[in-house]
């Protein structure tokens, strides 16, 4: 479910009762971006049944160092 827009994928959880993903993007949000990410969380969803789940999509051009990184990076790009 990786794509060329991706920066970043943060993916941080509270036990079972909370899982949230976090896309960092090189441009503004759109519904593939929203679709995409949902899907990633159904996939996540399908084998551990989390209560709640918060999916974020944030365009941004600060340096991977310093955004939220959650529990953990999932994916992150290689940049110059």
């Amino acid at each position: 479910m990786i794509y060329s827009s991706i920066r970043a994928i943060a993916v941080g959880f509270e036990g079972s009762a909370k899982l949230k993903i976090i896309y960092y993007l090189d441009r503004e949000p759109n519904d593939s971006d929203y679709d995409s990410i949902s899907e990633v969380a159904g996939e996540i969803c399908a084998d551990i049944d989390f209560k709640e789940v918060e999916e974020i999509c944030i365009y941004t051009k600060e340096p991977i160092a310093n955004l939220n990184s959650l529990n953990f990076w999932a994916y992150i790009r290689q940049e110059n």
